[in-house]
């Protein structure tokens, strides 16, 4: 859920207003004992507070944000140690110009014979990390923790950008009794506010006018002042199946949208219309100033393309040319980082490097290609309401074909052409036409991620299975086995791999079909030998039905999940089961055949097993018929998984006959 604001506020200079902060080091012993809140967290957040505001620092008299924090923590098991390691970031844009982090105060409190014992960090125990160019982090870890510890810590930070305020997250992985966050922004200043997230704010406050607080631009100016509270927050759980946690965590957003400055009567705007981004990329030496290089593939095109060839056979001739000449370098991008010219020459390049590269190969085909820029799963759904180019890590490939719109990759060398990886499935992206406007792009996929297992075999008298095992695998599932496959140094590494994590079953005689034709499904075939469970006082074999990928693990568990279930693909996976079994045995026991169905057919899982004669036949299926599921749809989900998990437990029971 997100909800919009737009803010028109006053600007101000706050440095010593401390509005709702609670005074540090006032621990009560009340404070160590648990809450229903917290019954089973590993830790959890007492009390939360944040302020942030605008200032113009005496030192340099440059226009900065000072972003004050304090918290309180207690710790409940081991497991919530972690809690007491901080990483407090401090960007850097030069020599000169950086954040800082000053006022650092951090208390460990714990509850000895009636008595709060105090330990308080040492300032050598601080240390800074020079992380990334761009980049330090002040890390340090609270003294003598311990469960049942209480930790307090406090700081004040100076930073540069104003463009996107703070961020204020009021949910994190464990729970929180309050947080209250207070912005005090200048009325000169345009903030585009959102909050995200299924829970309400306890209390907003507007309007709270603090009087010719700032002296900016020759003129003494008012600020506004809003506070945010929110109490009773549950942990965010993290469940697979779901893209950024992010994009359903309870925190506020900013963006600067304009700047007034009183003295000249001039606005400076910011936030941009799509038009004005379309105009900005375009006319970025790194993204679209990389179309005018058509010439570094002409004289390859030439050689590469045939006059007869259709438009959808040059795509594709382009499209598996620049997959073997640029090899990705593991960095993500919108933008070229080295220039296409260089990263063909040097054979390596990030994601702007590669598929820009691939849009101008096309375009200088004379096919009609286009970027489209977007933000993976893990990276968060981009804002919908005003353009944030800042949201967008990632650019793919669109060539126009009769109408058709292929979505293209050429990053990784396993993706079948017109097909995306998951990270990229992340419900839309950004088309970015050279003479008309953008647009939005949807990125999801028809196609289905296919897995099918046909044993064929005998079980002899010794309790062994012989035969033959066949794993066709078909869209992103072929995908994921060709990559896992290319891990390996050869294919016989790779099978012997195979042999060690399944110790029950022997292969051999291995063979794989089409693992390079990327288009056709994917075959393996083995002669295997498998064991089957024999109690021999009894005479009776137990045989698992599902030889391979016996569901055991039920990926949902939380009570109630407040994000959608996305799968990314439409799924199926079935397998059959065909055994001669010798004529001495009969079949006793058998798991009851089921058919399973969401409303609508939305999933759907079967089970069949039948004896003919001397052959024993068995028949699964099951198959996500949609990559996404709603909140309301949960619940059946989990208990979908919870039946299936309890019927493939049961085995099929083989005993002598008298």
């Amino acid at each position: 859920m997100r909800h919009f604001l737009t803010l028109f506020l006053i600007f101000c200079f706050c440095s010593n207003i401390f509005g709702q902060n609670f005074d540090f080091g006032k621990v009560a012993i009340s404070d160590f004992s648990t809450t229903a809140l917290d019954s089973n967290a590993n830790a959890i957040v007492l009390k939360e507070f944040g302020q942030s505001s605008v200032f113009v620092d005496d030192y340099d008299h440059r226009i900065k944000l000072m972003h004050e924090y304090h918290v309180l923590i207690r710790i409940n098991n081991k497991e919530g140690f972690k809690k007491a390691n901080f990483e407090i970031p401090s960007y850097k844009r030069g020599s000169y110009i950086r954040d800082y982090l000053d006022e650092l105060k951090a208390v460990t409190y714990n509850l000895e014979n009636g008595q709060i014992i105090r330990t308080e960090l040492e300032n050598k125990k601080v240390f800074k990390e020079n992380y990334s160019t761009y980049l330090d982090l002040n890390k340090f870890t609270l003294p003598n923790i311990k469960e049942g510890s209480i930790i307090e810590v406090s700081y004040r930070t100076l930073e540069q950008d104003l463009f996107n305020f703070k961020t204020w997250k009021f949910q994190d992985d464990i729970p929180k009794l309050q947080s209250q966050y207070i912005a005090i922004i200048p009325a000169s200043f345009t903030y585009n506010v959102v909050l995200r997230g299924p829970y309400r704010l306890d209390d907003q406050k507007k309007g709270e006018v603090l009087k010719e607080y700032l002296f900016l631009d020759g003129v003494r100016m008012d600020c506004s002042k809003l506070t945010y509270t929110m109490s009773n927050i549950p942990a965010f759980v993290e469940e697979d199946f779901m893209t950024s946690p992010k994009n359903f965590k309870s925190a506020i957003y900013y963006e600067l949208e304009s700047i007034f400055y009183p003295s000249t009567g001039v606005k400076k705007t910011f936030s941009k219309t799509w038009k004005d981004v379309d105009t900005e990329l375009m006319n970025e030496k790194t993204f679209g100033g990389q179309f005018k290089k058509t010439d570094l593939f002409k004289t390859t095109l030439s050689t590469l393309l045939s006059p007869d060839d259709s438009k959808l056979v040059k795509a594709n001739k382009i499209y598996d040319y620049i997959k073997k000449q640029i090899k990705w370098n593991n960095y993500l991008g919108k933008y070229s980082e080295n220039g296409i010219e260089k990263a063909l020459e040097k054979r390596t390049g990030n994601i702007g490097d590669i598929n820009l590269s691939l849009i101008t190969a096309l375009q200088a085909a004379d096919l009609d290609a286009y970027p489209i820029i977007l933000s993976t799963r893990r990276n968060g759904n981009p804002n919908s309401l005003f353009p944030v180019l800042s949201d967008f890590d990632y650019v793919i490939a669109c060539v126009d074909i009769d109408g058709i719109k292929y979505k293209l990759d050429a990053s990784n060398s396993y993706l079948p052409f017109g097909s995306l990886s998951l990270q990229s499935l992340n419900e839309r992206g950004r088309i970015i036409y050279s003479k008309k406007s953008s647009d939005w792009f949807p990125l999801t996929s028809e196609e289905i991620s296919e897995q099918y297992y046909a044993l064929t075999g005998v079980l002899n008298d010794q309790g062994q299975i012989k035969g033959t095992l066949i794993i066709s695998s078909q869209g992103n599932k072929a995908l994921l086995k060709r990559q896992h496959i290319a891990k390996f140094n050869s294919l016989e590494e790779y099978w012997e791999k195979l042999d060690e994590e399944m110790p029950n079953i022997s292969f051999t005689n291995a063979k794989i079909e089409h693992l390079n034709e990327l288009d056709q499904v994917l075959n393996e075939t083995f002669d295997i030998t498998l064991d089957v469970n024999k109690q021999q006082e009894n005479n009776i074999l137990s045989l698992a039905p599902n030889v391979i990928d016996r569901i055991s693990y039920n990926p949902f568990k939380i009570q109630d999940r407040t994000y959608p279930v996305d799968m990314g693909f439409k799924s199926k996976l079935q397998y059959n089961i065909q055994l001669e079994i010798p004529e001495q045995y009969e079949v006793t026991d058998k798991p009851q055949n089921v058919s399973l169905a969401l409303p609508e057919s939305a999933a759907r899982y079967k089970y069949i097993t039948q004896l003919t004669g001397t052959k024993l036949e068995v028949m699964g299926s099951l198959s996500f018929n949609k990559p996404i599921f709603t909140v309301d749809e949960y619940f059946s989900l989990k208990e979908l998984y919870s039946r299936i998990i309890q019927q493939q437990k049961l085995d099929i029971r083989l005993t002598t006959k008298k």
